[in-house]
């Protein structure tokens, strides 16, 4: 099993790589007033046709007041995020929430390895920063978890077939990830449940790592 873990492990890191967040629109003309370069280009002086850049516009987000009515936000320039946006890696505090939310309680691994993902201080912050040993780690905490699950639900005691782990693979994936997966991610999933697992003997053992996988996606590990 110690092939299909490292197989899924380098799964889940490619799905955690990058991606668009939400709320960001698409744009690539900035005027001189902000940057100083002529209207057309980027703020490093290249063609804005030649690549896809996203910005993050002061009109998406929220206006605040200051003391005599001053507009907090005004003067802000437009954000703009070169070579793409990505994902941002949940903080400790909000992954006890998480699992509990999936799975129906905090896996003991997560506390205990709290850390490796640099639980903060008590009015403190630190923001999580992906890396192997964090990754390796989120799967152990996520097998735990997914072992769990597959005791205690009776459609996870036969072995998996190609219904069943289609089935499953996006139901599990669409509860951790609150949204849809889509057709890749349901077979990249499948692929442990019928592939990568399949000299495991035990049943529930086989299950937990097929959703462990899931657990261990940018979808529940990133933001």
């Amino acid at each position: 099993m110690k092939r299909s873990l490292g197989l899924s492990i380098i799964l889940a890191a490619g799905l955690m790589a990058c991606g668009k967040a939400p709320k960001h629109i698409s744009g690539t003309t900035v005027g001189t007033t902000q940057t100083g370069m002529p209207e057309g280009t980027n703020p490093d002086g290249t063609d804005p046709k030649a690549s896809t850049m996203l910005t993050c516009s002061v009109a998406d987000g929220k206006s605040y007041k200051g003391f005599g009515g001053v507009n907090l936000s005004a003067g802000r320039k437009t954000e703009i995020s070169k070579d793409g946006d990505r994902y941002r890696v949940k903080p400790y505090t909000a992954l006890s929430g998480e699992y509990t939310r999936v799975i129906g309680a905090v896996p003991a691994s997560l506390t205990a390895n709290a850390a490796t993902f640099a639980a903060a201080p008590d009015r403190w912050y630190v923001d999580t920063q992906a890396s192997a040993v964090t990754l390796f780690t989120s799967y152990r905490v996520a097998y735990e978890g997914a072992l769990t699950v597959a005791g205690a639900d009776t459609k996870y005691a036969a072995l998996p077939t190609e219904e069943s782990a289609t089935a499953n693979c996006t139901a599990f994936a669409r509860q951790a990830w609150n949204r849809l997966p889509s057709p890749d991610e349901v077979n990249a999933c499948k692929k442990v449940a019928l592939v990568e697992t399949a000299a495991e003997t035990d049943i529930k053992a086989r299950w937990a790592y097929t959703l462990a996988s899931v657990l261990t996606a940018a979808g529940f590990l990133a933001y």
